[in-house]
C-alpha cells in the first residue's frame, strides 16, 4: 500500500553471517579489528545443517509473531568468499522454507572485489540484491579498505560494482546500493562527488561510524559538522546539474520525514521498529543488531542459538526489551527537541554507554541538529511548507517500538504465500 499507514507492519532485518573471514583487513572494521571476536569461535563458513534450522528457526519466528516482510541479509566477512554452489543452495533454502509463510527478499553486503560474471548471474537467478561498501575516491578507499598485505582495493571493488550495474541496466538484477562510512578527515564533498560525476551512481547512504559514548571517534563534533555541510551544499546543488536531487539515504529519510504527514508516519514505523535487526553466526549463534551487541559484551550471550531459542524468546528476553524501551522513552534533550519526531534520538549505537545503556541523547547529536536544520529549510521554501512542518514536527510519533512484535494466537498468523505478500509496505514518496 502507498497511503499511510493504519497499523504496525512486522519486518525483520536478519543479518547471516555465511562466511566469518574476510580477504581485506579494514582497521575501522569491529567485526575482526575492534571489539568483537566472534568469528574466533565461528567456522569459517555456515554449514548446511545450520542453514536449515537457522531456516526453521525463522519460520516458526514469522508465524509466531506474524512477521509480513522477512529481510535476510547474507553477509560476513565478506559472504563471496562462499563457494557459488553453497551460495546457491543457500538460497533455495530459504525461499523454499519460508516463502509460504512471509514475504521474504534476499540481500548481500559486499566488499565487491570477487564479483564477476557468473556471481552476477548467480544474484540475478536467485533474485538477491547486493550492496557494495565503497568509501570514497581511490586515494580514501584504499586507506579505509586495504587487503591483508596492505594493497588497496578500490579497483577491484569498482570493477565489482560495474559488473552489477550492468545486470542492473540488463533489467536481471536488482538495483546495487552503495554503503560508505563517513570519515571526517576528507572532505565530503570530494566522496559524495565522486559517487555521483565519477561513478554514475544516484542512490547511496552515507554511514555515521557506529561507536558510542565509549569511543572518542566522534570528537569534535565540529569536524563532523564540516564534514556533513559540504555534503549537503553539493546535495542541494545536484537538480542544477541532474534535474533533481541525488539520492543520499541518511538525508533523504529526513526531508521525507518532514515533508507530510502520510510520510511522517511512514518514517515513524520505520524508526520505531529500526532495532528490528537479528545477527546469526555462522554457527548458529543468536543476538541484537551486531553495530549494537559488539559495543558491550553485556549485551550478548554466546550461549543463545537458533536450536535453544525462539524467536519469540528472544524477543521477550531483557536484552531486547532493552531496546524497545530505550527507543520509546526519549533522552530529556531529546524530547524537548524540535527535531524529535523526525530523528528519533538518532540510532541506538550512537546512544550506548557502558554502565548507563542507551539513555543519553546520540554522540552525533550537533551533527544531526545540523542535518534537519538544513533540511527544514528546504522544505520552508515549497509551497505551504512551513505549515507543513509545523503539522508534522508538533505531532508525537505515529508508531512507537512496543507497537510490535507480539505473539499472535495460532492460526491467526499468514499462512499462504499470498496471504504474506499481499501486506505491503509502506512506501515512501
Amino acid at each position: 500500500m502507498s497511503g499511510e499507514p493504519r497499523e504496525a507492519v512486522n519486518c525483520l532485518d536478519v543479518v547471516l553471517k555465511i562466511a566469518e573471514r574476510c580477504n581485506l583487513a579494514c582497521p575501522y572494521c569491529y567485526y575482526f579489528y575492534q571489539e568483537n571476536d566472534l568469528y574466533k569461535s565461528s567456522p569459517a563458513l555456515i554449514s548446511e545443517d545450520t542453514v536449515r534450522e537457522v531456516a526453521r528457526f525463522l519460520r516458526r519466528g514469522a508465524q509466531e509473531l506474524n512477521i509480513q516482510h522477512l529481510f535476510i541479509g547474507l553477509h560476513g566477512g565478506e559472504p563471496l568468499l562462499m563457494p557459488k554452489k553453497r551460495f546457491e543452495s543457500l538460497c533455495r533454502v530459504f525461499r523454499e522454507e519460508l516463502s509460504d509463510v512471509t514475504n521474504v527478499r534476499l540481500a548481500m553486503q559486499t566488499n565487491g572485489t570477487r564479483v564477476d560474471k557468473e556471481w552476477v548471474s548467480i544474484l540475478a537467478e536467485h533474485q538477491v540484491s547486493a550492496g557494495v561498501s565503497l568509501d570514497g575516491p581511490p586515494h580514501i578507499h584504499n586507506a579505509a579498505r586495504p587487503d591483508h598485505k596492505g594493497k588497496g582495493s578500490y579497483d577491484a571493488t569498482v570493477r565489482g560494482l560495474r559488473l552489477l550495474q550492468e545486470g542492473v541496466r540488463a533489467g536481471t538484477n536488482r538495483a546495487t546500493g552503495i554503503l560508505c562510512v563517513a570519515n571526517p578527515n576528507y572532505s565530503g564533498e570530494e566522496v559524495v562527488k565522486h559517487f555521483v560525476e565519477d561513478l554514475g551512481i544516484d542512490n547511496f547512504n552515507i554511514l555515521l561510524p557506529r561507536e558510542g559514548y565509549d569511543s572518542d571517534i566522534w570528537k569534535p563534533q565540529s569536524k563532523w559538522i564540516d564534514y556533513f555541510t559540504e555534503i549537503l551544499k553539493y546535495w542541494q546543488s545536484t537538480p542544477k546539474t541532474f534535474g533533481r536531487l541525488v539520492t543520499i539515504q541518511l538525508i533523504s529519510d529526513i526531508m521525507r520525514g518532514m515533508a507530510s504527514e502520510p510520510n511522517a508516519r511512514q518514517m515513524d514505523m520505520r524508526r520505531s521498529a529500526r532495532h528490528h535487526i537479528i545477527t546469526i553466526s555462522g554457527d548458529g549463534k543468536l543476538g541484537m543488531d551486531d553495530n549494537i551487541m559488539a559495543l558491550d559484551k553485556a549485551l550478548f550471550d554466546a550461549n543463545i542459538n537458533v536450536r535453544n531459542t525462539t524467536l519469540a524468546q528472544f524477543m521477550a528476553s531483557p536484552r531486547w526489551q532493552q531496546l524497545v524501551q530505550a527507543i520509546d522513552k526519549a533522552p530529556e534533550k531529546c524530547a524537548s527537541c524540535e527535531w524529535y519526531r523526525s530523528c528519533r534520538s538518532g540510532e541506538l549505537f550512537n546512544r550506548y554507554k557502558k554502565g548507563a545503556g542507551f539513555d543519553q541523547p546520540s554522540v552525533f547529536c550537533e551533527t544531526l541538529d545540523t542535518l534537519h536544520t538544513a533540511v527544514a529549510a528546504i522544505v520552508a521554501r515549497w509551497e505551504n511548507g512551513v505549515e507543513r512542518l509545523t503539522g508534522v514536527l508538533s505531532q508525537q510519533p505515529a508508531f512507537w517500538a512496543r507497537d510490535f512484535m507480539h505473539p499472535v494466537p495460532l492460526g491467526q498468523a499468514p499462512r499462504s504465500a499470498s496471504e504474506a505478500n499481499s501486506i505491503q509496505l509502506p512506501v515512501v514518496e
